[in-house]
């Protein structure tokens, strides 16, 4: 099932830049700016493709037991601080104003460069399925001897069939929109291989007018 997941997810993009690079060869187009257009698919499509294997090594050495987790003591809150800054481009191209919750200094004691994916893989993930009242909601917090990180986005909720599968490799509640944002459906796994690695908590809920993802981490002693 997995090996035809994996194909299903490359035959696409191969079959797009194989028919673009032909298209090319051939000189069905001859406008420079349709030939501007066939090579943005064609580079389109293959930075999908290796954003797939990337994510599939990951997986693999995060479930393998190949991958350790460098944990140190860090602050969340700064963690949070820089990587908003990073996307501060894409909040103002789609006029979204984020609403965070965070105390000032949050210690914690995990793998930093883990913890980031984490909270882009839940950010991203927000962003493809925000509506149009663009409510995106970051908080991070203390509960119960650990730190907490949430991600709310308004949209549509999940049906409560699929809440418990949505962190399972290529599961996806609706292909063809995964397909149109680039979605890999291992976003979420890599954050399920993560958090079990580290022994700590992590979920999905839906809440009045969207969805909220969330995992916790250990506070620094």
């Amino acid at each position: 099932e997995f090996i035809s997941s994996v194909s299903h997810e490359l035959k696409t993009p191969i079959t797009l830049i194989q028919g673009y690079a032909e298209g090319l060869k051939v000189g069905i187009v001859t406008r420079q700016d349709d030939k501007l257009f066939y090579c943005d698919v064609i580079m389109d499509e293959a930075g999908k493709m290796n954003k797939l294997v990337t994510e599939l090594l990951d997986l693999s050495q995060l479930e393998k037991g190949y991958f350790q987790l460098e944990k140190n003591a860090f602050n969340l809150s700064d963690l949070l601080e820089r990587l908003l800054s990073k996307y501060q481009p894409i909040f103002s191209d789609r006029v979204i104003i984020p609403q965070v919750e965070k105390p000032e200094n949050l210690l914690v004691y995990a793998d930093p460069v883990r913890t980031e994916q984490i909270l882009v893989n839940y950010l991203n993930n927000a962003l493809n399925h925000l509506d149009q009242a663009k409510l995106l909601i970051i908080k991070l917090k203390k509960k119960d001897q650990k730190a907490r990180a949430s991600v709310f986005n308004s949209g549509k909720t999940i049906p409560e069939e699929a809440l418990d599968k949505v962190f399972e490799s290529f599961y996806k509640i609706d292909r063809s929109r995964t397909r149109a944002y680039g979605g890999t459906g291992l976003g979420l796994s890599v954050v399920r291989a993560i958090q079990e690695l580290d022994k700590n908590a992590y979920g999905v809920a839906n809440r009045i007018n969207g969805v909220e993802f969330w995992f916790e981490v250990d506070l620094a002693e």
